[in-house]
């Protein structure tokens, strides 16, 4: 009498019969796609040849005495920056043609906080002009006091002395150096 042949079990272990990798795979293969489809949503090509746009990064610059929670350009998230505060430009990204035209215009919504942040004061200004660039960089949005927005594109950090605004200086800083 012949035994029964064993078929020997292909799959690796690790995945074979482990419900937590598995799962773990699944949410990984389900965080891509969220995260392709969030960069498809603002704007983003996935065509390599179109060579009329690039896709900027977005950095904040607050030149106020506020918290800036968060903001969005065109729909695309930007960070957050504490009063007078203001970072390289880390989020991806928002659509924008490599050559600068006139008409070139932003819709900005942003939160900048009005205590110590339970009360959030969302606002939203459309149409906001990008200020002429000559190469494509970094999308900078500047926060000044009385809602005033100032986009810029650059190749500089916000603290650059290239950067086409000067950085925010907290006036607290000047009164504490003149005491001394």
């Amino acid at each position: 009498m012949n035994a029964p042949v064993k078929t020997p079990n292909l799959r690796p272990s690790s995945v074979n019969g482990n419900p937590m990798t598995r799962t773990f795979c699944k949410l990984v293969a389900a965080l891509t796609v969220l995260l392709i489809s969030a960069c498809a949503s603002g704007g983003l090509s996935t065509r390599d040849n179109d060579k009329k746009y690039f896709n900027a990064s977005i950095g904040q610059v607050n030149h106020t005495d506020q918290y800036l929670y968060g903001f969005r350009v065109n729909g695309a998230y930007g960070a957050n920056a504490s009063a007078y505060g203001g970072d390289i430009a880390g989020t991806c990204c928002v659509r924008l043609p490599v050559v600068y035209r006139p008409d070139l215009t932003v819709d900005i919504t942003y939160d900048l906080t009005l205590d110590d942040g339970s009360k959030h004061n969302w606002k939203t200004k459309t149409a906001v002009p990008v200020e002429p660039y000559s190469e494509p960089g970094s999308l900078y949005v500047h926060f000044f006091p009385n809602d005033q927005i100032r986009v810029v594109v650059s190749n500089w950090y916000p603290t650059g002395k290239g950067h086409p605004i000067p950085r925010p200086v907290n006036p607290e800083w000047n009164r504490e150096k003149e005491r001394q």
